[in-house]
């Protein structure tokens, strides 16, 4: 049996407490500082077929259940209770696309403008460009899907004054512009819209504006399809590259979750709500039929997935990660 004298007791009664001095004089290493509400770096990066993709976050807009679905609001905030998602205010991820044929590089629209020009919560297109690898001179077209001011209004600064897109040719959709610039412009939209705001930019845009039909190839493996309603030159977006092919929604499709279970229920800022639920509900059929990879403008970043028929609506199925372009 361990027999311990009065000695030996006493020793290791003095290594305690100098153990425990020491312990107390010694300062805590745990209080590392937090990162705070500093933005991330928002790129993911992959190939479709021999085009390189890159989806440059701008940022994202909050918007009232009731602002977005109307009288379904309630109903809709169930629904994104459901699935986990915040019920009001709604988040709106800003999903910008960037396409490298190799021979031109196209921005997908353009994001809500720096500086908190639309929402504080967007603008960080120009940040997020340069964190890719990119600058706005570099780039040699944008496809404007339509003219609402999260899709549009980041072609230019916070006063509406000058292009941030030095080189860029603009291309839109003909009814789209002609809609923005009629004189009875102001009785079809609300003020909210802000038209004024719209029209300031596509006179900034027009000496390099394009105008084009929905259903045109404006760059190599990069053609619109016409998803009206929305607004009356609604564009969506078709990339092929070989065998590979990705539908963009633009405005089409809005929410990952309540569009997809509901695209028969109103959304807030449809100009033509029959005809933009008749698009929704296209644009989602085509996808689940052809089982073609879908980015969403307004879905959660980097917003790439496929559309599953589930019942009577559709589910949003996000892809999975690539770690390697």
């Amino acid at each position: 049996m361990l027999m311990l004298d009065r000695r030996t007791l006493l020793r290791a009664g003095s290594a305690t407490v100098g153990a425990a001095a020491l312990a107390t004089a010694t300062p805590a290493l745990a209080h590392a500082p937090q990162a705070g509400k500093q933005a991330q770096p928002g790129f993911y990066r992959f190939k479709l077929g021999a085009i390189e993709i890159t989806v440059v976050s701008d940022g994202m807009l909050e918007f009232p259940a009731e602002t977005l679905f109307g009288d379904r609001a309630e109903d809709a905030r169930g629904l994104l209770t459901s699935a986990f998602q915040p019920p009001s205010p709604v988040g709106l991820q800003l999903n910008t696309i960037l396409v490298n044929t190799g021979d031109k590089l196209v921005l997908i629209d353009a994001g809500g403008g720096i500086d908190g020009k639309f929402q504080k919560t967007a603008g960080a297109l120009p940040a997020n460009l340069a964190a890719a690898g990119y600058a706005p001179g570099d780039i040699d077209l944008i496809l404007l899907t339509h003219g609402h001011s999260d899709h549009l209004w980041g072609i230019s600064d916070r006063e509406n004054a000058s292009l941030l897109f030095p080189s860029a040719e603009f291309v839109a959709s003909e009814t789209e512009v002609k809609f923005w610039n009629s004189p009875e412009l102001t009785a079809k939209v609300s003020p909210a819209l802000k038209p004024e705001v719209t029209r300031a930019n596509l006179k900034l845009a027009g000496p390099r504006l394009r105008l084009i039909k929905a259903g045109a190839e404006v760059a190599p493996g990069v053609t619109t399809i016409d998803t009206a309603g929305h607004t009356p030159g609604h564009m969506s977006v078709h990339l092929s590259s070989g065998s590979e092919e990705l539908l963009l929604t633009a405005d089409a499709v809005v929410n990952s979750t309540v569009s997809f279970q509901h695209p028969e229920w109103p959304f807030g800022f449809d100009q033509d709500v029959p005809l933009a639920a008749k698009a929704r509900i296209a644009f989602l059929d085509r996808a689940a039929t052809d089982k073609t990879l879908v980015g969403g403008y307004h879905f959660p970043f980097p917003g790439f997935g496929h559309v599953v028929r589930e019942g009577s609506g559709y589910r949003w199925m996000p892809a999975d990660w690539q770690w390697t372009s």
